[in-house]
């Protein structure tokens, strides 16, 4: 998408409600596109160096994954260009809130309990659910990004076509 067009054209199929901008908001968004490619650019060109720096440096048994894997620059840029942003930050917010609300009935509930063994029943419980809100919290992150990626992919086989 290095054209002005390209990016309106993906952008309106990403999200329909784009074609009410005025001209005046579509230039500061192509400008926005413009300045965050090139700060992603600038730094996927200093990982690249620092990647070539730890295989130098690696010793045997002390490998570490990297978090720039084709697949995790696939999904950054995917997140960047997502018009799901805001669905994505209430996901969080609503995840991390019932966790400390799991913590809060749990220390109540601890109050009442005087037995080792129904403590530890509750404690074991709090986990669990604390567990379920993460897993559920990353689960939806997935869904909400398949629709990008479907969308990210299709525009790149158009592009090589």
């Amino acid at each position: 998408m290095d054209t002005f067009e390209d990016f309106k054209l993906s952008r309106e199929k990403m999200d329909p409600s784009s074609r009410k901008l005025s001209v005046q908001q579509w230039n500061q968004a192509y400008a926005a596109y413009l300045t965050s490619r090139k700060r992603v650019s600038g730094i996927d060109n200093s990982s690249r160096k620092s990647r070539n720096i730890k295989k130098k440096i690696s010793k045997r048994g002390t490998h570490t994954p990297s978090n720039l894997s084709e697949l995790g620059l696939l999904r950054l840029t995917v997140r960047d260009q997502s018009a799901y942003a805001d669905l994505r930050l209430i996901v969080n917010y609503l995840a991390w809130l019932a966790v400390v609300l799991v913590i809060m009935a749990t220390t109540v509930s601890l109050f009442y309990y005087t037995s080792s063994s129904a403590s530890i029943l509750v404690l074991l419980k709090a986990v669990l659910q604390v567990l379920g809100i993460i897993i559920l919290r990353l689960l939806s992150q997935v869904l909400i990004d398949i629709p990008d990626i479907a969308l990210f992919r299709a525009l790149k086989t158009t592009k090589s076509k």
